[in-house]
């Protein structure tokens, strides 16, 4: 009886426990969790099987994109876009929730044979080794090359 009465039994001492335990191991994770992901998407990026059915450029980071430098990409209809450059950006502060990515970049565009693209669209575009991603396409305001294209990616 006189255990009946007990405020705090042994299985409530075990789920307490086990619930500050949780609480602590996801507190001491979450700093790392960045450099977790980024590291097990680099991991599957470099296995080509893998990368075009797990893997989406819309969420690559900066290393991953110029990787891809003087790759190709298709927007439909046809245009073809050649990956030229991509340059890092100066941003702080936090990424958006679920990227792996740990700063800013703007990937260059130069649109192929003589084809124009209008800016500040949003086209699918498909890379052969990553599949399709959607991307928000800005022309260049530079006379000296009135066909490339830019994308920010934050």
């Amino acid at each position: 009886m006189n255990e009946a009465k007990r405020f705090l039994s042994r299985r409530k001492l075990l789920f307490a426990l086990g619930g500050a335990a949780s609480v602590a191991g996801a507190a001491m994770i979450k700093p790392i969790r960045a450099v977790l992901a980024r590291n097990l998407r680099q991991a599957v990026a470099r296995q080509p099987l893998l990368r075009r059915v797990l893997l989406s450029l819309a969420n690559a980071g900066y290393d991953e994109w110029m990787d891809l430098v003087g790759s190709s990409f298709t927007i439909g209809g046809g245009t073809i876009l050649q990956l030229v450059g991509v340059v890092a950006s100066g941003s702080g502060g936090a990424r958006p929730v679920g990227l792996t990515r740990d700063r800013a970049f703007i990937a260059h565009f130069d649109v192929l044979y003589g084809q124009t693209m209008a800016g500040d669209l949003i086209y699918v575009a498909t890379h052969q080794q990553y599949g399709p991603l959607q991307i928000f396409l800005s022309a260049s305001t530079d006379p000296r090359t009135p066909r490339r294209m830019m994308a920010v990616f934050n």
